[in-house]
């Protein structure tokens, strides 16, 4: 299989009946998958589960994608409506959580005040938890915009055909998110005097 053939491709390959074509995308994309699974639920648990789930319901519809949008739009969107259905049969409140972003220089994080003494590790599971906390209580608008765009590294324009609104719309999502994260964070932000 060649490693550049495109989701495009692949999609082309198994609806003319090639099932390792189907492979080749879960192989590609299972990573993303789970890492959306659990962005999304806060949680590991069921992991696994919700990701067999998500590529069960893609090779039922996958014959009948067409290219109107990207094959990663779609397969979010899938994936997305999976965890709001695993979400309700728990009775949880949805909650997206970035741990990404307790470990990158992303948004906040590089202006935390660190004492000399404290241990590197210690100081960022730390950081990984206020932020976690911060996340948590954002909409879930707003932190689906800082998952696609910080995480996923899509652009505007992705996020605006992923979310299925304008760019306009994914801008101020993503303003209001990084306002909202910067005063939940900013009694544990450094102030140099």
């Amino acid at each position: 299989m060649q490693t550049n053939t495109t989701d495009v491709d692949l999609i082309r390959r198994f609806q003319q009946g090639d099932q390792a074509a189907f492979e080749s995308l879960v192989r590609r994309y299972q990573r993303q998958v789970a890492n959306i699974i659990f962005l999304t639920l806060g949680t590991r648990d069921g992991l696994e589960d919700l990701a067999q789930e998500v590529f069960i319901r893609v090779h039922r519809s996958l014959g009948r994608f067409k290219s109107e949008s990207t094959f990663f739009s779609w397969l979010y969107r899938i994936t997305v409506n999976i965890c709001i259905d695993e979400a309700r049969k728990r009775k949880l409140r949805r909650a997206l959580s970035l741990e990404f972003l307790a470990e990158s220089n992303s948004l906040m994080m590089r202006d935390f005040h660190t004492d000399r003494g404290t241990d590197d590790h210690v100081l960022r599971e730390e950081r990984r938890h206020l932020v976690l906390r911060a996340l948590q209580r954002l909409p879930a608008i707003q932190r689906e915009a800082i998952i696609l765009r910080e995480y996923e590294e899509l652009s505007y324009e992705e996020i605006a055909e992923t979310l299925g609104i304008t760019v306009q719309a994914v801008k101020s999502r993503l303003f209001r998110a990084r306002t909202e994260l910067e005063r939940l964070l900013k009694p544990y932000m450094g102030t140099e005097s």
